[in-house]
């Protein structure tokens, strides 16, 4: 068409160069040739452009009579679906275990010193630390707080001598006390550790190299007998402590996803476990069976507490599990038959993000508390739920930007709430007025050793004479400065 031809025949050009410069005749000089030159440069491209154009119509005319569904894609221009993952259809084994909790009867409390339940406040002072490398993901202890358990991101379960710690049997170096605050002196003393090894395998056996896993959540006997270790792959190990210390005996598998929680029952014949599966399993630790499926959270499960007995012959009989998305859930322990659906769910209060690391309820058992993303602590009245309204009667906020609340854990007067965010953990006073003598009240005081990490678990001895705080992120979003320290607990009677 630029030169005036039939552009569908790429061999005529129209007019010759010469009409086209006007010329009529054999070019002349130097000047003309090379025009001529660029002209016949020219007029090559364009010819090569049209056999290129009539390839890619002859090309385009071709796919378009092809069935698009015979001619498969390249990998990569294939399109990627976003893959949700579905939440696993866990059920009872047959035969299920049996519900230890109709069978066996709970037990007996630890007997708690007068002056620590009627006492208004405590004197929480930070002395011991037990030293590690890594993040801890969480804590347990025997009943007489004996020994104490941990576990983290380096694979290992670590028993400590909680009693010889606190007798001051070895003290920190110089070094060492440099990052504590001031009074933490004495160190935690290692009684023994073991490999956090996981088969992959329910049946214990290992089928091939045995890999170190994370430990997630643990729980253990009241008397040291055994204990339990929530592993990534979704297995629960069952591990010998005082005899045979650190072998595994055997593997509960039925999570497909790290286990974030573990729970002994009241009878301490049961186990209740929580994972990021979102399942939530009952089992019989007498057969290795699951007894029960509590299967109605939509995240990962983050707690799992049972109903104190602390509060009369109608306490005791609920178990409370949320996730971490924000749901509280309430499940009824007497019905003899498998529960389908949770007694209660509990909302968040409004403009609350939809966020749960941590609950505990109150000592009579007729409370919970629940921690949330924007720094408050939503506090829940069962009767009042169970009745009608599902909202918190009353908030507690921690000062702006404290950071979430990652762990909450109640005092044996129960007045004394503790919780933990990113910048302190504080000792909260439920029952103080927000006015006294015509000024405000502050209803906390802050106990020192924490500051600037996520901390990932609060152990109260039962009888509240010595306290626990671990830094670690479980897994989840959050930073650690590995610190796990140990507090020493006093009355302050008024």
């Amino acid at each position: 068409e630029l030169f005036g031809g039939d552009s569908d025949d790429p061999d005529s050009m129209g007019m010759d160069v010469d009409g086209m410069l006007g010329m009529g005749g054999e070019p002349s000089g130097d000047l003309d040739k090379a025009v001529v030159a660029a002209a016949a440069v020219a007029a090559h491209a364009a010819k090569e452009q049209n056999k290129s154009n009539s390839f890619s119509a002859a090309a385009f005319a071709v796919s378009k009579e092809t069935d698009t569904d015979d001619v498969p894609l390249k990998e990569e221009l294939k399109p990627k679906k976003e893959l949700i993952p579905t939440k696993p259809d866990i059920q009872p084994d047959e035969p299920p275990g049996a519900f230890t909790m109709n069978h066996y009867p709970a037990r007996a409390p630890t007997e708690i010193s007068s002056d620590y339940q009627r006492c208004g406040m405590y004197d929480v002072v930070p002395t011991i630390a037990f030293i590690n490398a890594y993040q801890i993901h969480a804590v347990a202890a025997t009943a007489d707080m004996r020994w104490m358990f941990t576990g983290g991101e380096d694979g290992y379960v670590k028993k400590w001598d909680f009693n010889a710690s606190v007798n001051g049997k070895q003290l920190l170096t110089q070094g060492q006390r440099h990052s504590l605050v001031d009074g933490v002196t004495k160190a935690g003393i290692m009684a023994s550790y073991w490999d956090h090894a996981d088969s992959a395998h329910p049946s214990g056996v290992a089928s091939g190299p045995e890999t170190l896993s994370p430990v997630y959540s643990m729980a253990v006997h009241s008397q040291g007998m055994w204990m339990v270790s929530g592993m990534k792959s979704g297995n629960i190990g069952l591990w010998t402590i005082r005899h045979d210390e650190g072998r595994r005996v055997a593997v509960l598998g039925k999570h497909t996803k790290p286990v974030s929680v573990l729970r002994t029952t009241p009878d301490e014949y049961g186990l209740v476990s929580g994972a990021w599966d979102r399942a939530c399993l009952y089992w019989d630790l007498n057969t290795g069976r699951v007894a029960r499926v509590f299967n109605e959270h939509s995240s990962q499960i983050s707690s799992i507490e049972f109903q104190p007995q602390a509060g009369g012959a109608d306490t005791g009989a609920l178990m409370m599990t949320t996730g971490i998305d924000g749901q509280c859930l309430l499940w009824d322990m007497r019905v003899a038959k498998p529960v389908t659906s949770s007694l209660k769910q509990f909302e968040p209060a409004l403009k609350t993000p939809p966020w749960a690391s941590s609950a505990c309820w109150s000592r009579d058992g007729r409370r919970i508390y629940v921690g949330r993303r924007n720094n408050t602590v939503d506090e829940y009245d069962i009767a009042a739920g169970i009745g009608g309204s599902n909202g918190p009667v009353r908030t507690l906020r921690l000062p702006t930007n404290s950071g979430p609340v990652t762990a909450v854990a109640m005092m044996a007067n129960g007045r004394n709430l503790v919780c933990a965010s990113t910048d302190n953990v504080r000792i909260w006073d439920l029952d103080l007025p927000p006015v006294v003598a015509g000024r405000s009240t502050v209803p906390f005081q802050i106990i020192p050793g924490h500051h600037g990490g996520c901390v990932s678990g609060i152990l109260v001895d039962e009888a509240s004479r010595y306290l626990v705080t671990t830094s670690g992120n479980r897994g989840w979003d959050g930073v650690s400065n590995n610190v796990c320290l140990g507090y020493e607990v006093a009355p302050v009677l008024k």
